[in-house]
């Protein structure tokens, strides 16, 4: 890249920024730039001043991708439509390592991103992406983190329950869980075996009869099963303890943060059924409603890849070569360099579809590289490698607006 341009090194609070002339020649010393209306402001009174002493109609602005910091100048920067790159803190570092001493302060930072600048001949200006896959994007990240809180409500359940009522979960194999309406209701009415055991089953059926939905005769399974734990099981708590006073709180809050998971997940399948990809990926195998929306969210506008080498590397399901000598770099590991979010989807939709076993692509490929005679792969190795096909297939699929055939 060639001309004008100004550097922007993006943290919280405040930024650097410097203007540079060309490659090697900054116009001045790098400065703060606070993320107020009068910093912003200062940019672009900046940008006005190069155009007219460099006689330049833009002058680009380049930063890294740092999270969420850099959005506030991101935009600011949309707002006034000035072009701007982003770039990897990868691509940076990359630079900053070809000097002697490579320091990393707020002001050599601003030095580092110009390299880039002027280093690489195939940046192009950032597209910004439409609203409805930012939506979607969003979305899902906000559903991870709910999940995430979920996930913990669990343990800490778990964690009680296996004090108070020990050797429950065993009650749950196959035909239902734990964490269904009736078993919750009950622990809920009896948080402690003893209470349970002082009434009849069919007290407690009737009693649980009016709180859900199923019919007595389902109920009554579930509650036999239950009632038959707390006559063998030894509880760790006594009745008046915390652990079995908070049980029914642990109950409450367990099942209002998974009905809050299932209505944001609605909200994104919802939304991800109004984009073309969505037919072409709920038609693969092992690709329901849900994963399909979340892959999509992490997708995005997927003719922004120009090759599917490019596809692969966002993903950071691209292989991490290491060959010199006799090193020819053949079976090496993935470089994790990408969308964490995006690959761990693709693993979770290959493992969901080698459970199936239907006989399709997928599955073929992932058991040829088990039983392969020649360096066979490790059954994570394997799923990673179908991981990259089904990316390639996906790719392929919405590119081309087809469904799945296997």
């Amino acid at each position: 890249m060639q001309g004008p341009v100004i550097t922007v090194d993006v943290s919280k609070g405040s930024c650097h920024y410097q203007p540079y002339v060309s490659n090697g020649h900054p116009m001045r010393k790098p400065k703060v730039l606070h993320d107020t209306v009068e910093g912003f402001q200062s940019l672009s009174d900046l940008i006005d001043t190069m155009k007219d002493r460099y006689e330049c109609e833009t002058i680009p602005v380049i930063f890294e991708a740092t999270g969420v910091y850099h959005h506030c100048l991101q935009k600011y920067l949309d707002d006034h439509q000035i072009p701007y790159y982003i770039i990897s803190p990868l691509m940076s570092a990359s630079y900053r390592k070809t000097t002697p001493n490579s320091n990393k302060t707020d002001d050599l930072d601003c030095s580092h991103i110009a390299k880039a600048y002027y280093g690489e001949c195939n940046l192009f200006p950032y597209d910004k992406p439409s609203k409805s896959f930012h939506n979607l994007r969003e979305l899902n990240r906000y559903y991870e983190c709910e999940l995430n809180h979920l996930r913990m409500r669990k343990n800490t359940f778990r964690k009680y329950l296996d004090i108070v009522y020990p050797r429950l979960d065993k009650c749950f194999k196959g035909h239902s869980s734990l964490y269904d309406e009736i078993p919750m209701e009950v622990i809920k009415q009896y948080p402690h075996p003893s209470l349970l055991l002082k009434h009849k089953e069919e007290t407690i059926v009737k009693k649980i009869e009016k709180k859900t939905s199923h019919n007595a005769l389902f109920i009554q399974n579930i509650v036999h099963e239950m009632y038959e734990c707390s006559m063998h099981c030894y509880s760790g708590a006594d009745v008046t303890d915390v652990e079995s006073m908070i049980l029914p709180e642990l109950v409450d809050d367990l099942q209002s943060q998974k009905e809050r998971c299932d209505e944001i997940l609605k909200q994104l399948v919802s939304e991800a059924q109004k984009t073309p990809y969505f037919t072409s990926i709920v038609s693969i195998v092992g690709i329901g409603d849900n994963l399909a929306a979340r892959i999509i969210a992490e997708l995005g506008d997927m003719s922004r890849f120009s090759c599917r080498r490019a596809i692969t590397a966002y993903a950071g399901l691209n292989p991490k070569i290491r060959q010199s000598g006799d090193m020819d770099g053949i079976h090496l590991a993935i470089s994790k360099k990408g969308n964490k979010h995006l690959r761990c989807l693709m693993y979770l939709a290959v493992s969901c579809n080698y459970r199936l076993k239907k006989g399709d692509v997928l599955y073929e490929f992932n058991q040829k590289k088990r039983q392969q005679s020649f360096s066979p792969l490790k059954p994570k190795a394997a799923t990673i490698a179908t991981a990259h096909k089904l990316l390639l297939i996906i790719c392929a699929l919405c590119t081309n607006g087809t469904v799945y055939h296997s």
